[in-house]
């Protein structure tokens, strides 16, 4: 980091490969495929992860609120989505440093 540019040194390292308004454009943020994923490979992850007896979260969230949001039938994603993919990441880092 050079102040609060990030990655100046790797944008200094391949300024010479790449054109100026690339190694100069502002920050843009990466889109991670977390709708996709919670849909095709997560959903019934979450459900036995969140819903769990022995949930880590389970102190801290109800579980029938957990339970409304994984039934939800409408646009999951839209709805609560992002707020299950941060709980099942809450509750996988929660078991493995507790």
């Amino acid at each position: 980091m050079s102040g609060a540019r990030e990655k100046a040194i790797l944008k200094q390292a391949v300024s010479h490969l790449l054109p100026q308004e690339i190694i100069d454009r502002p920050k843009s943020g990466m889109m991670v495929p977390v709708h996709f994923w919670f849909r095709k490979f997560w959903t019934r992850k979450a459900k036995s992860l969140l819903l769990d007896k022995k949930a880590a979260i389970a102190p801290y969230i109800e579980r029938n609120t957990i339970k409304d949001w994984l039934n939800y039938r409408e646009n999951l994603w839209g709805k609560y989505g992002i707020k299950l993919w941060l709980l099942v990441s809450l509750e996988i880092w929660l078991r493995t440093y507790e």
